[in-house]
C-alpha cells in the first residue's frame, strides 16, 4: 500500500511562509479501521516553532501525534486517521476537514484539506467479483443453450442418405406417374384414327406403369 504523505515547506517564499505539497490530502479508509499519514516539514528559513490544530469536521477522525514541534531543518510528524463503523456507507457524512499549520508563534497560519474517502472492504469486493462471475457464467450458459438449439434445428433439417434415396425414388415415380396419366388421358380423349398409333400409345402407357411398379418394388 502506498504511503500517504504531505509535504510542508517553511520559509521558502519569505519569513514564516507556509506551503503545502497537496492542497487536498485524500485518505482512503474502510469504515471501522484506521490508517496513518506523515507530514514531512522542510524548513528553508530560520528555526521556528510549528503548531498543528484540527478543524471541527475531522476532530473525531484525525489525531496528530505531536501538535507542537520546533523545526530547524526537517521534521516528520505522524497522524492517525480513524473511521468509525457508524460511517459505513454514509459517504456524504464523511466530508472534508482542515488541518491548520501555524509558524513563528502564530505569525503565519495556513491550512490544507483532508478528505477521507471510504473504500469498500474485502468482502464487498469479493461479492462484486462473485456477482460479475455469475453474470459471466449466465452469459456463457445462455450461449451454450443457444448453440444446442441451433444444432438441434440443423439436425432436424439434415437429410440422411436413406432419406435422399427415398426422395429420389419418389421424384422419379412422380414423373413417371405424370407421364402415364398423360398418355392415358390422351388415349381416352384423343382417339387416333390409326389402330397402330393406339397400340403404340397403350404400349407406352403400359411400359411406364410397369416401370413405376418395378422401380418402387
Amino acid at each position: 500500500m502506498e504511503r500517504i504523505q504531505q509535504g510542508i515547506y517553511l520559509g521558502r517564499k519569505g519569513l514564516n511562509s507556509i506551503e503545502f505539497e497537496h492542497e487536498v490530502l485524500r485518505i482512503p479508509l474502510r469504515a471501522g479501521e484506521e490508517t496513518s499519514f506523515e507530514m514531512h516539514i522542510t524548513n528553508h528559513g530560520e528555526p521556528t516553532h510549528v503548531h498543528f490544530s484540527l478543524g471541527e469536521e475531522i476532530k473525531d477522525k484525525v489525531m496528530v501525534l505531536q501538535d507542537k514541534v520546533y523545526v530547524i531543518d526537517e521534521e516528520k510528524i505522524a497522524a492517525i486517521v480513524k473511521l468509525p463503523k457508524s460511517y459505513a456507507g454514509a459517504v456524504d457524512e464523511l466530508g472534508t476537514g482542515e488541518i491548520f499549520v501555524s509558524a513563528g508563534y502564530g505569525a503565519t497560519k495556513k491550512s490544507f484539506f483532508v478528505e477521507i474517502v471510504e473504500t469498500k472492504g474485502k468482502r464487498e469486493k469479493e461479492k462484486k467479483k462473485e456477482k460479475e462471475e455469475k453474470e459471466e457464467e449466465k452469459e456463457r450458459e445462455g450461449a451454450r443453450e443457444l448453440e444446442v438449439v441451433r444444432k438441434k434445428e440443423k439436425k432436424k433439417f439434415k437429410v440422411s442418405a436413406e432419406e435422399r434415396v427415398f426422395l429420389m425414388r419418389l421424384a422419379v415415380s412422380a414423373v413417371a406417374a405424370i407421364l402415364f396419366f398423360a398418355c392415358f388421358f390422351f388415349i381416352i380423349y384423343f382417339t387416333p384414327s390409326s389402330s397402330v398409333y393406339l397400340f403404340v400409345s397403350a404400349l407406352i402407357a403400359s411400359l411406364i406403369f410397369i416401370f413405376i411398379v418395378i422401380y418402387n418394388f
